[in-house]
């Protein structure tokens, strides 16, 4: 009998850690207690979107850091992102939030798709394994 052996997850982005704090909280409510955030680049406050659709569904948003912090443990990293992920062997989930001058509507909308979209690939992953 073989055993899994188990590796946390990390999301990560190249946008300042808002769709890694997106993914790393949808997962950690779904039993990855121990899954990251991490950012490809500079860390920058979370847009006023993403704490509230995580809020919608009773969650926060975990610390984010440095992408190569998070690396040095062993992770299976969720790229969020559009475009290659700059770590090899990464599960790519294209994502994207607006930016700040688009209407709020629009930006909410697109956040809690980008929550949904984790969730059901989290949810199909946990169904497989």
């Amino acid at each position: 009998m073989t055993t899994k052996t188990h590796r946390s997850l990390c999301f990560a982005d190249a946008s300042g850690g808002a769709l890694a704090a997106l993914g790393a909280a949808v997962a950690r409510a779904l039993g990855h207690t121990d899954a990251v955030a991490a950012t490809a680049g500079e860390a920058s406050p979370l847009p006023a979107e993403v704490p509230a659709v995580l809020a919608e569904i009773g969650l926060e948003a975990p610390p984010i850091s440095k992408l190569e912090e998070a690396l040095s443990k062993p992770h299976t990293v969720v790229w969020l992102a559009e475009g290659a992920a700059p770590v090899a062997d990464a599960r790519a989930l294209p994502c994207k939030l607006l930016p700040a001058d688009a209407g709020e509507l629009e930006r909410f909308s697109t956040a809690r798709i980008a929550r949904d979209r984790i969730e059901r690939m989290l949810e199909i992953d946990l169904s497989t394994n």
